[in-house]
């Protein structure tokens, strides 16, 4: 584990729902909900969102890793917590470049909360998926037709398939990287030096004109 970011005395390392660390230039924001599947909730979600800003402000910080504590990256959105689109997309806006390490179950909101940051690496256990429309819910922020095309986003939404193996994720390109069950944050973590390594403004211009290309 990353010790805890010096830098940041009002950023706490162990409260919940999240943990926070930072290291080598390293941001590392952990949902920590493991009995619900990470799902998010009003607490979780303005937690990440005060750690995320507080990343984004701090110059030593050149990348930012998101990762899911217990037995899955995330369930999505808890059903008796109301979505908002902002949270989703605040990963894709930052100005630094955000990796999404994941596990076990990354799906709904969760899977939308991982397709928002730059890169996904996931563990070959993860599973991945949009169950929405089997509970009559609407999709937040629509992500998935941008990463795999519009055929195999209807594939995967109409028929609200959550079942998606981190092999299948990766050849249609829902991921990034598939790697070794259990490494996916040692991975993620070693991306995110690489990228530290680069020179910051020339990563955030490219991080921009990239997304506005979309």
């Amino acid at each position: 584990a990353l010790p805890p970011c010096r830098d940041m005395p009002h950023m706490h390392s162990d409260y919940p729902p999240i943990r926070v660390s930072a290291a080598d230039g390293i941001g590392h924001i952990m949902l920590a909900r493991p009995r619900a599947l990470n799902a998010f909730n009003a607490a979780l979600m303005a937690e990440v969102t005060t750690a995320l800003r507080a990343f984004e402000a701090d110059r030593a910080i050149r990348a930012v890793v998101l990762s899911g504590e217990g037995r899955a990256f995330s369930a999505g959105f808890d059903l008796k917590e109301a979505a908002v689109n902002n949270f989703i997309m605040q990963f894709w806006d930052c100005r630094k470049p955000t990796i999404a390490a994941v596990h076990g179950f990354c799906v709904g909101g969760g899977l939308e909360l991982a397709m928002a940051c730059d890169l996904v690496i996931a563990g070959e256990d993860a599973v991945f998926g949009q169950p929405e429309v089997r509970f009559g819910s609407g999709i937040v922020a629509m992500l998935v037709p941008w990463m795999v095309g519009p055929k195999l986003a209807k594939d995967i939404l109409l028929s609200g398939n959550d079942r998606i193996p981190a092999s299948r994720a990766a050849e249609i390109g829902l991921i990034t990287e598939k790697v070794a069950a259990g490494s996916h944050l040692e991975r993620a973590m070693e991306k995110a030096r690489e990228i530290a390594q680069a020179a910051p403004l020339s990563v955030e211009l490219t991080k921009r004109a990239i997304n506005r290309g979309f």
